[in-house]
């Protein structure tokens, strides 16, 4: 029971003290709410009880569930459940990554404006990695001990005829996969192989009507009702099959498409798809783009409201540690990166379309950071090899992660964590 009164400081106090368990009597002096307070050896004793039916303090009639689970983590990191892959790296181990993330092509059927893999290295059509280095390159990590590889890179992932036959091969090897694509070049054919042997499909959407989708993606408008009918196909599949493959939408937030962000969230629960995650445009060090991140504020509101549409099948998510970065959030202030040398390369590596090996996707292209290429080498032997560490030795002794590097980059999250175990505050063992 609430009971509101005024102190000797005149201030006003709440306090819910019960009057069956209370005292005066406590051999202690008078607090700010005045003497009263909870006779603790009456606790249990005495059954206290509510006037309006809560539940009261030490009961003890068990939990009370408040938090909703994380069902997807898409604005932070999982590092920590690779705990004994950060302890071998602590050691000065030679560790293999936990995730790839790699392109299977340099070229795309569409031309998304905001596209960063235009300046990594160009687009060749029809360079990819060969079928057969694929195969051999998921059998090299399954070795290696990696973990997940996903098909998130340069160029389009549906262009290569060895996609399907790798995504099956990294299930038997216990890997999981995951993909990013534009979606129309979808097999439809082999629907049941990427659903049942992926973890995740996340399609590359960031309008939300015909008119916007030709604007932002550079394709014929009709192509978005074409998109549109295989999600819904995916969707239907997944749930008739009961398939644990993760359907998700993603929008590259752009000033062009600021006015589609209602239209898509709401699209997205149409769709049945289980989540729709709205993220920054990564710009070049260059700022090839053209990408000013003071412009997310013009659409804050928005954002805001599109998160409202989440229900418990499906989540709009803001990537707001990543859109705010002119603000203050968990791994940026001022624009400026909340750590200041990259660690994160050994456990994310990154491979482009071309089969050439890196360590993250900003470095596609420059010659310094070159490590190998699986389609004339084994991955396992690059992992392996002098070269690969002599280029994450280079990372962390020369490159400035806030001159240097694209901003909003792919290992932000762990940078931040793995530079924390690295630079810990003074009295650690007072947890």
């Amino acid at each position: 029971m609430k009971k509101v009164t005024i102190n000797k400081y005149g201030e006003k106090v709440s306090t819910e003290v019960n009057e069956e368990i209370s005292t005066e009597k406590h051999g202690g002096h008078t607090v700010r709410s005045g003497r009263k307070i909870v006779d603790r050896s009456k606790i249990g004793q005495i059954k206290a009880k509510s006037e309006i039916g809560e539940k009261l303090p030490n009961q003890y009639t068990g939990h009370t569930y408040k938090n909703e689970p994380e069902k997807f983590r898409l604005d932070a990191h999982k590092l920590i459940y690779h705990l004994d892959r950060v302890l071998e790296w602590q050691k000065e181990e030679r560790i293999a990554p936990v995730q790839i993330d790699m392109g299977l092509t340099k070229f795309c059927n569409v031309a998304c404006v905001y596209c960063i893999g235009v300046t990594q290295g160009g687009m060749t059509k029809g360079e990819m990695i060969e079928p057969s280095a694929l195969l051999r390159f998921i059998s090299d990590c399954g070795r290696l001990g990696v973990r997940a590889i996903g098909f998130i890179g340069d160029g389009e992932p549906t262009l290569n005829p060895g996609l399907h036959d790798a995504v099956v091969l990294a299930k038997k090897l216990g890997i999981d996969t995951g993909m990013a694509t534009n979606g129309l070049l979808l097999d439809m054919d082999r629907a049941h192989d990427m659903l049942r042997d992926m973890t995740f499909i996340r399609i590359n959407l960031s309008a939300g009507d015909a008119k916007g989708f030709q604007k932002i993606h550079q394709v014929k408008a009709d192509q978005f009702d074409v998109l549109l009918e295989k999600i819904m196909t995916l969707v239907r599949i997944k749930k008739e099959n009961n398939y644990k493959c993760t359907i998700g939408l993603q929008m590259v937030l752009i000033p062009e498409n600021f006015d589609q962000v209602i239209m898509l969230s709401k699209l997205g629960a149409d769709l049945g798809v289980e989540y729709l995650q709205i993220k920054q445009c990564s710009d070049t060090e260059y700022k090839e783009l053209g990408i000013d991140p003071a412009d997310y504020k013009k659409v804050e509101n928005d954002l805001r409201e599109a998160e409202t549409f989440s229900n418990k099948d499906y989540l709009v998510k803001v990537k707001w540690n990543k859109i705010d970065i002119m603000g203050e959030t968990n791994i940026y202030k001022g624009g400026y990166r909340k750590y200041d040398i990259c660690y994160g390369t050994p456990f994310l590596g990154q491979i482009s379309g071309n089969g050439d090996v890196y360590p993250c996707g900003p470095f596609f292209g420059k010659k310094r950071f070159y490590m190998g290429n699986i389609n004339k080498e084994s991955y396992y032997d690059i992992v392996k090899s002098d070269r690969y560490w002599e280029v994450q030795e280079d990372i962390i002794k020369n490159v400035d992660v806030h001159y240097d590097c694209t901003v909003g980059c792919r290992q932000d999250y762990i940078n931040k964590f793995l530079w924390d175990t690295k630079n810990p505050p003074e009295h650690i063992n007072f947890l």
